[in-house]
């Protein structure tokens, strides 16, 4: 697993493409990730928009039921900057992860 593709729901509730994270895993979280994703893949996006096209002919979807805790920079041009994977959240539900500072 290079990095995981993210995303959030916009103010009509779609889930939209916000970037990608490929930093912050250790080893063991990628395995662990890696296994999870698997059991939950999926053979097309989940994204009411497709991501950029370089992004998404090299990847694999799953569905969007994990939740990840994301440190970043900022979020301008609707994307994450310097994101940083900080683990998975079970105290949220996919339904609450609306986009960056709407919350």
């Amino acid at each position: 697993m290079g990095s995981l593709i993210l995303g959030a729901h916009d103010d009509t509730g779609n889930l939209i493409y916000i970037g990608n994270v490929g930093t912050g895993f250790s080893s063991r979280q990628r395995r662990e990730l890696r296994d999870q994703l698997l059991e939950i893949e999926r053979p097309t996006s989940p994204f009411s928009i497709a991501p950029p096209r370089a992004i998404a002919n090299e990847s694999r979807w799953a569905e969007p039921l994990l939740v990840c805790d994301v440190e970043y920079r900022e979020f301008t041009g609707g994307a994450l900057r310097h994101p940083s994977f900080r683990g998975i959240r079970t105290d949220k539900t996919i339904d609450e992860v609306d986009l960056p500072g709407r919350h």
